[in-house]
């Protein structure tokens, strides 16, 4: 299966985007879409606390984003996004809502098949599990590749503007 993309390219005429770095200014208003490669689309952000590449975040109305955790969920109150670059607290930049071949990192042994959870509170914020004790399920993300580890690993996935519902209300 292919490997998540290493880099993204913008797909539009805005002069100035780039989704593969982060920023320490702000370079365009907070919530501004972008579109790349892959059937990408991006949503421009501001990180409230330091962010991995490859991890589930969730940002508010106001487009700051921290990685995401069963509570940020709850209610619908965040949305969700992968974001492919690490940030540090405060830094500015684009996270992906959808596309091809994005990397999202994951726990566990997983395969095409499986059903994804937000990792529970024992795990890192932002992580995608398999096992159903974590605090969501994820619905939008489809992985594409099949790694088997008991390590949190990035694979290739087909993400299409991520959501979490409680697993209680399920």
């Amino acid at each position: 299966m292919a490997a998540p993309t290493s880099s993204f390219n913008v797909t539009q005429s805005t002069i100035g985007i780039d989704l593969n770095n982060t920023s320490t200014t702000q370079l365009f208003a907070l919530g501004t879409k972008a579109f790349g490669t892959n059937n990408s689309e991006w949503v421009y952000v501001q990180a409230a606390t330091s962010i991995t590449a490859y991890k589930c975040v969730a940002f508010n109305g106001l487009f700051t984003c921290g990685m995401a955790s069963g509570g940020d969920l709850i209610g619908g109150i965040a949305e969700m996004a992968v974001a492919q670059n690490a940030f540090a607290a405060s830094d500015f930049g684009w996270v992906c809502r959808r596309g091809d071949r994005v990397g999202v990192m994951c726990t566990g042994s997983v395969s095409v098949a499986n059903q994804l959870f937000m990792a529970g509170s024992s795990t890192p914020t932002g992580i995608c599990s398999i096992s159903a004790s974590g605090s969501n399920t994820i619905y939008g993300i489809s992985l594409v590749t099949v790694v088997d580890t008991a390590n949190a690993t990035v694979h290739s996935a087909i993400v299409s503007w991520p959501r979490g519902i409680p697993t209680t209300l399920l």
